[in-house]
């Protein structure tokens, strides 16, 4: 039987070889290949539907909900990308993007994996919002910005960088609002790049982390992109926001040893190149991009932090902002969580009749005492 070319068809075609070449896994690799291979199976357990015009029955699996599952994710970046767009101020939008070089790379392997991660985001958010308020094209001392973890290349390497979404507005040292003169200027990026780099190298010396010195002399990967009203770039954003380095559109086949899939050639004009792998070498490729327990990947600073709400909406009232004080809608283009299961055979309303508990392969299918009725079909 031929799988299927989708991520989670190689991910669960490849995964049992990929375990006999013994890898030296994290208990957070372990546990997301657990998740990739028991996601709406009976393992994790479901519910069951019945329709009471045509009795058909329906079997729903429960989700893993795993970030690393790409068959989860979706409707978590849809919900974020839409509270986020309901945050925007009216003022240009920048993209700015840190990138560590390739020698501090082996930082992030390791006991001290999830230090190097904090020391990478300290870092980043530290120099960025010096800069934004003491550089002469804004000057905002109280300013914000949301900061989204990403660490791999289209080719599914290690490239651990933090994008910032910076709006160009702010409230300066006397509480007035300011905002950038030129909607394609934020600040000096050569400022920005010394600052980064010089955070970076006070936060490792604190913490007894060797480098090399010649890290230091080099030119760090600091890129600033104007981005409009910043929709765009939430958008681009929610991408890597509960989701997972690659998806179904780029997989081109799954064959018996190996896997091939779409990638962007950023340095020939985006143009699209086809990349084949073994199989073991594509789950590798996969799971390393699975992050330490209880690291965050989405970072907000300054008036975009939940407790800073009084100077969010304060920015936002002197942008132009027209501030909305009635009660929360909910949000456009998602259904709600309970939302009402129609049958695939007469389009009818079905009813939920049975929850079954989740059970595990070892032990067994599931017992009476697993399938608990909570009501019964009219």
């Amino acid at each position: 039987m031929d799988t299927p070319a989708t991520v989670l068809g190689a991910l669960r075609r490849f995964i049992p070889e990929f375990l006999k070449t013994a890898p030296a896994l994290t208990p957070q690799k372990h546990r997301a290949i657990w998740a990739i291979t028991h996601c709406r199976t009976s393992a994790l357990g479901g519910r069951v539907f019945a329709c009471k015009h045509c009795r058909h029955l329906h079997f729903a699996y429960h989700s893993c909900n795993h970030k690393a599952c790409p068959q989860c994710g979706a409707r978590a970046a849809h919900r974020w990308v839409q509270r986020e767009l309901a945050k925007l101020i009216n003022a240009p939008y920048f993209l700015v993007t840190f990138t560590l070089p390739s020698e501090l790379r082996s930082c992030f392997f390791g006991p001290r994996d999830t230090q190097a991660y904090e020391l990478f985001f300290k870092a980043a958010s530290g120099a960025l919002s010096q800069k934004l308020a003491a550089d002469k094209a804004l000057r905002a001392a109280i300013n914000g910005f949301v900061a989204v973890l990403h660490t791999w290349t289209q080719k599914l390497e290690f490239h651990p960088h933090i994008h910032c979404l910076v709006p160009g507005a702010g409230l300066n040292q006397q509480g007035q609002f300011v905002r950038v003169r030129k909607p394609q200027f934020l600040l000096h990026l050569p400022h920005l790049q010394a600052a980064f780099r010089q955070h970076l190298y006070r936060l490792l010396k604190q913490n007894d982390w060797p480098v090399d010195p010649q890290v230091w002399r080099k030119d760090w990967g600091v890129h600033i992109q104007p981005s409009g009203s910043g929709a765009s770039a939430l958008k681009y954003l929610g991408a890597y926001v509960s989701r997972t380095a690659i998806t179904n559109p780029r997989m081109l086949r799954v064959d018996p040893d190996s896997v091939t899939f779409r990638w962007k050639d950023r340095s020939d004009g985006n143009r699209s190149r086809e990349l084949t792998l073994s199989g073991v070498e594509f789950v590798r490729r996969y799971l390393r991009h699975v992050l330490p327990a209880g690291l965050r990947s989405i970072r907000y600073y300054g008036f975009c932090h939940p407790t800073a709400k009084a100077n969010r909406m304060r920015v936002q009232f002197h942008s132009g902002i027209t501030l909305n004080f009635a009660p929360s809608q909910p949000l456009p283009g998602l259904a709600p969580a309970c939302s009402t299961v129609l049958c695939p055979i007469c389009g009818q309303a079905m009813q939920l009749i049975l929850s079954v508990s989740p059970w595990h392969k070892t032990r067994g299918p599931p017992s009476e005492q697993s399938v608990r009725p909570l009501t019964s079909a009219a």
